[in-house]
C-alpha cells in the first residue's frame, strides 16, 4: 500500500488508458506516483527499478492489477518529459533483457493437473508453444498494436461455421472474455447448448449441458491472420477453455449450483471485436517492439518437469556472434505463472513467479538433451471443477490497488491464486534460474501510454 511505502513519490490523479478496453465500457482513474519497484525480494539477484511509475487504481471496472508491457513512455501534462515504461527500464539496465520484447500465455487452470502460464521479458520460452512462420505486423493506431483478421470460426460438433465472414479484432490481455458478432455469439448458444441472461449479458452453460459438452469435448477452431485473407494460424479452444464458475449474484439463492458462465459476449459494432484471455489459454502470444511485429502459435502445456528452454530475441541488426566465452551477453526474464480461470467475470493465471535466466560465460563442447512428456491439449480429459474450487470474481473494494504504469495496451496481467503451487524448473548447466517467493498475493497494474488528463 502507498502508505506503507517510504519510497512513494505522489503526483496525482488521471485517467487510465484503456482506450481499447473503453470502447466496451472498461476505464476508470488512477492515482499515480512514483515509487521503487523490485521484481523479487531482498537476495533473489532480480532487479530493482528506482522512481518506476505505478498507478493505484480506483475504478470498479477493474477488479484485478496488470502489469503493462508497452514499451512506450506516458506523459502526464505534456510530451516534453516522456517518463520511461517498465519494459524500457529493464532495457537500460546493467544486464539489460535483450530487446523491447515479451511472450505470454494465460495457461491452463481447467485442465487436470492445472498448467502454469508464462511470462518471459526480452524472448520466448520455446517448450510453450508450436511455431509457424506467420508474422503480424502492428496495427497502424499505436494503441491498437495487437490487430488481427479472425478468418473463420468453426466447431468440430456441427458442420455450420460460426462465424459467416472475416472480422478485425484485437486482443487484450486486461479483457477476460472473447467478444464477437451478435451472430456468431448464437451460433455457439446453438453448438454448445447455451442460454443467455439478459440482464447480466452473460451466456452460461447448465449443468446437463456442461456434462454432455464434457462427454462430447467439442474443439472451437479460430483461424486468424494478418488479413482477412490469406496466410493465418490455427489456434484450437477445447472445451475447457470456455467454463467458468457462474456468478451468484445473477441468480437466484440456490439455482447457480451445476451452472458454468461461458465467455462469449455480444459486441455492439465491430469496434467491441476483442479476443481477451480465455483465448490466450491456447493461444501463445509474442511481441517485438523493435520490429513492430507479433506472432500468435497454439499454445502447449508441457509438464512440470519439462525445462524451459528461454530464447532471446535479438533487436533487428543485432550481431549474434557469441562472446569470446561462449556465452550471448543478454539475460532474459521469464515468469511462470499458475494458470488460473477465476471462474466469475475474471480468467487470470495465478501465482506470479519471475525467472532471471542469465548466460554463464562458460564454453560447452556439448549439451545434454532430455525429452519428457508434455500434456497433449487434444486428447487431454478435461475434469469438471469441482464445487468447492470454484474461483468466482474478486469484487472491487473502495481501496486503492496498485498498478504499474507503461502503456495501454497489451496489459499483461499476473495475479496471485489461491493455490500456491510451483512449477518444478531444472536449469542447465548454461543458464542459472532466480525464483521469486510466491507466498503472498499482490495484485500489480502497470498502465499504458499517452496524454492523461488530471481529474479536476
Amino acid at each position: 500500500m502507498r502508505n506503507e511505502s517510504r519510497t512513494w513519490n505522489e503526483f496525482g490523479q488521471y485517467k487510465l488508458d484503456t482506450y481499447l478496453e473503453g470502447r466496451i465500457g472498461v476505464a476508470g482513474d488512477g492515482l499515480y506516483g512514483f515509487d521503487d519497484l523490485s521484481l523479487g525480494w531482498t537476495g533473489d539477484g532480480l532487479p530493482t527499478l528506482a522512481n518506476q511509475s505505478i498507478a493505484g487504481i480506483i475504478s470498479p471496472d477493474l477488479a484485478l492489477g496488470s502489469l503493462a508491457l508497452n514499451p512506450r513512455p506516458i506523459n502526464f501534462t505534456n510530451y516534453n518529459n516522456p517518463i520511461p515504461s517498465l519494459l524500457q527500464n529493464l532495457r537500460n539496465t546493467s544486464t539489460p533483457i535483450p530487446s523491447l520484447s515479451w511472450s505470454y500465455t494465460a495457461g491452463a487452470y481447467n485442465l487436470a493437473p492445472k498448467v502454469f502460464g508464462s511470462l518471459t521479458l526480452g524472448g520466448y520460452d520455446t517448450t510453450r508453444f508450436k511455431p509457424n512462420n506467420i508474422s503480424f505486423p502492428f496495427g497502424a493506431d499505436s494503441s491498437l498494436d495487437l490487430q488481427v483478421a479472425i478468418q473463420s470460426i468453426s466447431v468440430n460438433s456441427t458442420t455450420t461455421p460460426l462465424l459467416d465472414k472475416p472480422i478485425i479484432s484485437y486482443i487484450s490481455t486486461l479483457i477476460s472474455d472473447i467478444w464477437l458478432p451478435s451472430a456468431t455469439c448464437n451460433e455457439f448458444s446453438t453448438a454448445f447448448g447455451l442460454s443467455f441472461n439478459a440482464t447480466s449479458k452473460d451466456f452460461y452453460v447448465n449443468g446437463t449441458m456442461h456434462q454432455l459438452n464434457l462427454a462430447n469435448n467439442p474443439v472451437v477452431t479460430i483461424r486468424v491472420g494478418p488479413e482477412a485473407y490469406g496466410g493465418s494460424v490455427t489456434i484450437q479452444l477445447p472445451y475447457w477453455n470456455f467454463y467458468l464458475a457462474a456468478q451468484p449474484a445473477n441468480f437466484a439463492p440456490g439455482s447457480v449450483d451445476g451452472v458454468f458462465r461461458f465467455p462469449i459476449r455480444r459486441a455492439s459494432n465491430d469496434s467491441q471485436y476483442i479476443l481477451g484471455r480465455a483465448f490466450l489459454q491456447s493461444a501463445h502470444l509474442s511481441a517485438d517492439y523493435e520490429s513492430s511485429s507479433f506472432n500468435l502459435s497454439q499454445a502447449l502445456y508441457p509438464s512440470s518437469s519439462t525445462k524451459a528452454n528461454i530464447v532471446p530475441i535479438l533487436p533487428p541488426g543485432f550481431p549474434t556472434q557469441k562472446t569470446s566465452k561462449g556465452g550471448l551477453s543478454t539475460s532474459v526474464i521469464s515468469g511462470i505463472a499458475a494458470g488460473s480461470a477465476i471462474a466469475g467475470f475474471i480468467l487470470v493465471v495465478g501465482l506470479v513467479l519471475f525467472l532471471l535466466y542469465r548466460r554463464r560465460m562458460r564454453k560447452r563442447k556439448s549439451e545434454e538433451s532430455h525429452e519428457l512428456d508434455d500434456t497433449d491439449m487434444l486428447n487431454t480429459m478435461a475434469h469438471e471443477v469441482a464445487g468447492d474450487d470454484k474461483r468466482h470474481e474478486m469484487q472491487a473494494g473502495t481501496g486503492v490497488k496498485h498498478e504499474l504504469v507503461g502503456d495501454s495496451d497489451p496489459k499483461v496481467e499476473l495475479s496471485a491464486c489461491t493455490e500456491q503451487e510451483k512449477p518444478v524448473e531444472a536449469a542447465d548447466t548454461q543458464i542459472q534460474v532466480y525464483e521469486l517467493p510466491a507466498d503472498e498475493k499482490k495484485y500489480i497494474e502497470m498502465e499504458g501510454e499517452g496524454h492523461f488528463q488530471e481529474k479536476d
